[in-house]
Formats: C-alpha cells, sequence, structure tokens
C-alpha cells in the first residue's frame, strides 16, 4: 500500500500493529478498514498520524457535513465514536484515521460516481481508496502539512462558502419549529388559525420581509446558484404531517386580524415559494404547506447533501450555462455576469431529463421540433384516437420517415383506430415559432452515454407559469 518514499523504516511488524489496534479497541467495535489501518500505523511505528490540532477540528467538520447528507451510514458511525468519551488518545486517533480513509474514498471517487451515489436512496458500498490518494494523504501528515491537505478536501466550488455558512445557521436553530395543521388551501383574505403559526414560520425564515438581511437562502446569493432546495423530495426529510382538516374561513366572518390571510402574508408566501422553486402564486396548498413545516433540522440535512452536491459542478461558473432542473430554469453566465434567464422544459419524472455536463455545439433559434418516437408513441398517438385533428391543432407535420426526402402525409387519410403505437413508422415535426410545445431555442450537444440518440435543453418563452411548464414538461418532456 505504501511505497518507500511514504512508509520509513517500521520498527514494528504488521501482526504487532493489528495486536495494538485489537488492544486498543478491546470491547469496542473494531475500525472499519483495519488491516489497511494496521499497515499505515506500522509504518508510523504507532505514533499518532493527527499531531495538528487545526487539521482535526476541519476534518471533523467535513466528516460531520458529510454524515449529515446521509450518503453513507457508516460516516455517521465515525461521528458518533468520535463524540465517544471512553474512545480516546490512541484509539481515537486511530478512529480519525478510519474515517478519513472512507473520506478520501469518497471524495476521490465522487467525480465518477457522485451521480449515482448522491442522487440514490440506497448507500453506496465503501472500498478501500485507491493506493496514490492514500499516498496524497501519508505524505502530507509525513511532511507537517495535514492542514493544508485536509483543507484541499472540501468543495472547491464558490457556493461552497455561503452554503456552509448556511448550514452552520440551521443547525444554530434548535428552537420548536411550529407546524401548520389545516389542509384546506388558504388564500388571500380568508381567516385561519394557522395564520399566526405561518406569521412565525415566515418570520424565522427570513421571508416575511423583502428587505431581511442576514437570513436570505443561500439560493439568493449573488453567486451563481448551484442547487434549488427542491432538487430532493421533502418527503425524504420525513416532515410532519398536518394533522388534522383545517379551520380555514373567509374574511367575512367576524375573527381576529391576526388570523386573516392577508397582503403581507401573501407576499411572503410568493417569496418562500420562489425559494423553494414552487409556483409562487401566494395559496398554501399541500406542496406549500409541507415546505413551511420542514424543520431547520430538515433542511440543514438538505443542505449538507447538496454540499456534496458541489463537487459534480465546475470550480467556476462565471462561463457558461446552469440549468436547474426542479426549478425548470437556466440561466447563462459571461464574465461573471448573467446574461439570460429562461424556463426550460425537462422531463417529466416518468422519463427524467438526465444529468450531464458538456460543451455545446451549436445554438439554433426558431427550431422546428423532430418529437422523439417514445414521445409519439406514448403520448400523442392516444391524443391522435381520441380526437384526429390533434396534429392540425398543433402544428405538427407528419411525414413519411426520418430521411431527409421524407415526403408529408396528410393525417386525415390515415385510419388512426387501426395505427400501433409500438410499430408507429413515421416521424412528426412541429414548425418553430411561439406555439411551439418545446421553445424558442435549442442548445446541441455533443451525443453521451445519458442520452441515447441526442441531446438538446430547450429555452421558452418566458410568457408560461412554473405550473405551466410542469405540464408541458409532462405531455412533451425531452
Amino acid at each position: 500500500m505504501c511505497t518507500s518514499s511514504v512508509c520509513p523504516a517500521s520498527l514494528l511488524t504488521r501482526s504487532d500493529s493489528q495486536q495494538r489496534l485489537r488492544q486498543a479497541f478491546a470491547g469496542k467495535e473494531p475500525p472499519f478498514y483495519q488491516a489497511l489501518l494496521a499497515t499505515l500505523y506500522a509504518a508510523h511505528n504507532m505514533r499518532p498520524m493527527w499531531q495538528h490540532h487545526a487539521a482535526v477540528q476541519q476534518f471533523q467538520q467535513q466528516l460531520a457535513e458529510v454524515a449529515m447528507s446521509g450518503v453513507q451510514p457508516q460516516f455517521t458511525r465515525w461521528v458518533d465514536r468520535l463524540t465517544d468519551p471512553s474512545i480516546s488518545r490512541f484509539a481515537r486517533d486511530v478512529v480519525l484515521s478510519d474515517a478519513m480513509l472512507g473520506y478520501l474514498q469518497f471524495v476521490s471517487s465522487v467525480p465518477t460516481q457522485g451521480e449515482n451515489w448522491l442522487y440514490s436512496n440506497v448507500p453506496y458500498k465503501l472500498a478501500p481508496p485507491s493506493v496514490a490518494v492514500v499516498n496524497q494523504w501519508q505524505n502530507a501528515v509525513l511532511s507537517g502539512a495535514s492542514v493544508s491537505f485536509v483543507a484541499s478536501l472540501v468543495p472547491q466550488h464558490p457556493q461552497y462558502a455561503p452554503m456552509h455558512a448556511a448550514l452552520n445557521q440551521l443547525l444554530a436553530d434548535s428552537h420548536t419549529w411550529p407546524q401548520l395543521k389545516n389542509r384546506d388551501t388558504l388564500r388571500l383574505g380568508q381567516v385561519s388559525d394557522d395564520v399566526p403559526t405561518l406569521r412565525d414560520i415566515l418570520q424565522r425564515t427570513g421571508m416575511l420581509s423583502a428587505q431581511t438581511a442576514g437570513s436570505v437562502p443561500v439560493s439568493q446569493s449573488a453567486q451563481p446558484a448551484a442547487v434549488c432546495p427542491s432538487a430532493a423530495s421533502v418527503g425524504d426529510f420525513a416532515a410532519q404531517t398536518p394533522q388534522a382538516a383545517g379551520n380555514v374561513q373567509n374574511s367575512s366572518v367576524d375573527a381576529g386580524g391576526d388570523k386573516v390571510y392577508d397582503t403581507a402574508l401573501v407576499e411572503a408566501v410568493k417569496r418562500f415559494q420562489q425559494w423553494q422553486g414552487l409556483g409562487s402564486d401566494g395559496a398554501i396548498g399541500p406542496r406549500t404547506r409541507e415546505w413551511l413545516n420542514v424543520t431547520p433540522q430538515m433542511r440543514a440535512a438538505l443542505v449538507a447533501l447538496n454540499i456534496q452536491r458541489l463537487r459534480l459542478l465546475p470550480d467556476d461558473m462565471y462561463n457558461g450555462i446552469m440549468v436547474n432542473i426542479p426549478n425548470y430554469s437556466l440561466t447563462y453566465y459571461n464574465n461573471r455576469s448573467k446574461i439570460l434567464s429562461s424556463r426550460v422544459i425537462v422531463g417529466r419524472p416518468d422519463r427524467k431529463t438526465p444529468l450531464m455536463r458538456s460543451a455545446l455545439n451549436n445554438v439554433v433559434l426558431n427550431p422546428p421540433w423532430n418529437v422523439p418516437t417514445t414521445l409519439v408513441r406514448q403520448d400523442i398517438i392516444p391524443k391522435m384516437k381520441q380526437d384526429p385533428s390533434y396534429l392540425y391543432k398543433h402544428g405538427y407535420t407528419l411525414l413519411s420517415g426520418w430521411s431527409a426526402d421524407a415526403e408529408v402525409i396528410d393525417p386525415s387519410m390515415i385510419d388512426w383506430s387501426m395505427v400501433s403505437a409500438s410499430s408507429f413508422p413515421y416521424r412528426l415535426r412541429q414548425a418553430p415559432g411561439t406555439t411551439n410545445s418545446l421553445g424558442r431555442y435549442k442548445f446541441n450537444m455533443p451525443s453521451s452515454d445519458a442520452i441515447a440518440r441526442h441531446a438538446e435543453l430547450w429555452a421558452v418563452p418566458a410568457r408560461y407559469s412554473r405550473d405551466e411548464f410542469k405540464l408541458r414538461a409532462r405531455q412533451q418532456s425531452v
């Protein structure tokens, strides 16, 4: 595992080291990487590897962040062991090294495995890190550079610092989080027993005032936003479910003014909805209520996960296009300046838009849309069988095939009741323009394994609301 330059001549054998480790953890769970640790500590003549307090502090902070993200339960076990007063001195040094080996595997593998590890509910499999990665750490230990080495392991994206600050702010809020209990949708002017609770939640999230400083969510910072809070389902964090049907009344009912859902609260809720990537209509329906009920601890877990997801992003997003899939939005940055913002159509849940990074080949303005065969079979043919004029109403042209010389076919000449979706031989093309289902701009990217036939990103006019985009995405996902 070690090179001669990393491991000095040892006075202990590996078996001696293993015996010392077993003695240090007698009656306790052994280290996860015990065999590898025996080799490393033998090379150090059983001397501690964590002699710099600053390195220990920095590493414990990073370890806590990845444990909180939930990507691998073993990180939580390491954190628990480091807070166990019965594990001290040499044993504690070994636990730190054990956790470092697991962390090194995670950090070094995320560039290639992160899109699976960080977007899955199934923990990834722990394995020893590579020899090269372990040797980098050991070189840092031997040269007294542990502090700088540990510092190099954090996500290098510029959003890390504000997201880390936001995480600390959430963890500092230890007060009980109020819960909205009414189930009925609450709208402007209505009266509800939940309004005082709502006001408290909006105050604590910093949404009650548009000028609130210091509590502005990280996604509203001046830096390019990296991850939308609604990138994960609120259900993943076991949010409390409203307990009973609500007591929502019209404002004509004689009730205290503090229970009226007034304009100021509606505007605050709109800001909250925009922050969460929800439709900002100011009405408090099921989804908005779920996110309002999410506790700071649940939000901290989500922020911790998104901190790890920063590792998948380019370190410098000052030049390029960032697509926020759950927010249905696209932003183009050039020399740190926001040049273009647009809505985008993304895949619906059962045909998701894949995660990817790519260079752009070209941009097509007002492009026609050749409808993918899967969408034709699953979405359009059923509609055609119900309404033979569907293609005409939506500006589609029916072509004899996918070749350049394909001929136009009159849809009225086809008996659609006899057409099989599984063997549809034609091509559908939608004309460019304002009625095009997928927009005014098409960004072409090189083919990748993530998209079987081609990679396209469509940007659509801003006249559509977010909810309309979700509907259109379900109907015409790319």
